[in-house]
């Protein structure tokens, strides 16, 4: 049993480390986002077939381009890789494809580059299709650089 001096230090210690803890998640949470150009036109959201949530963004570049991210975020790992599946049959062209994997050979996350052709127009529309574990979001625009600065935002943790 603890004598009551030991309690006593090993309760200031454990406060110390959790006030540590807490003012360094609070500097993770409330650190501003990088600067961009990109202005919000709509946020929005829905649900997909499934029923699940879907948020978006629409951004507009200071030249006038616009780009879209969609958002979903699954509750299982086989959901979120059938979304990254489907979405990827959506463009007519994959360009490259990247897989981050965990030590233990597990996928962690996947991102692919792809160009599409925009409905009703034969206008080429870049694509972005990413998974970081759960959270899968579809990026398009018809400026890779604006599908880029897109990421870049959505990227910033």
């Amino acid at each position: 049993m603890l004598k009551p001096r030991s309690l006593a230090a090993a309760t200031v210690c454990l406060a110390g480390l959790s006030s540590l803890w807490f003012s360094v998640a609070q500097d993770f949470i409330h650190r501003p986002p990088p600067p961009t150009d990109l202005k919000i036109l709509q946020i929005g959201d829905g649900k997909n077939k499934s029923g699940i949530k879907i948020l978006f963004k629409v951004y507009e570049a200071p030249d006038g381009n616009k780009g879209r991210s969609t958002y979903i975020k699954f509750d299982s790992l086989e959901g979120a890789q059938q979304q990254v599946e489907d979405w990827a049959k959506l463009p007519s062209s994959i360009t490259s494809r990247e897989h981050k994997t965990y030590r233990y050979g597990y996928l962690v996350s996947d991102r692919m580059t792809a160009i599409g052709e925009l409905p009703d127009s034969h206008k080429k529309e870049f694509m972005i299709i990413r998974r970081d574990g759960l959270e899968c979001y579809l990026i398009e625009s018809e400026s890779s650089q604006v599908a880029t600065k897109i990421e870049d935002l959505i990227g910033y943790k």
